[in-house]
């Protein structure tokens, strides 16, 4: 679950984005999203509701089968907003 991802993600002294500087305040430590390349951090196309509990692989299935539905969409050009607190 999203659940188990938790620590690895947002534990501030151990998270990703811990150690790197946020470009918003440049404070030390940054969201997930900032310290990912450019390329695969456009601005969002689409909000994801989810919760926590969800398996991650529930979660990538769903997307592929709405992909799977969206004629002419690509998964490159797609952004979602997903709020991870």
């Amino acid at each position: 679950t999203f659940y188990e991802l938790g620590d690895a993600l947002f534990i501030k002294e151990q998270g990703i984005g811990a150690c790197a500087e946020c470009p918003r305040d440049g404070e030390l430590g940054c969201s997930f999203v900032d310290t990912l390349p450019p390329k695969y951090r456009q601005e969002a196309t689409h909000f994801l509701s989810w919760t926590w509990g969800y398996r991650v692989s529930t979660v990538r299935e769903a997307l592929q089968s709405w992909l799977d539905t969206q004629q002419g969409m690509r998964a490159e050009d797609v952004f979602l907003f997903m709020c991870f607190f």
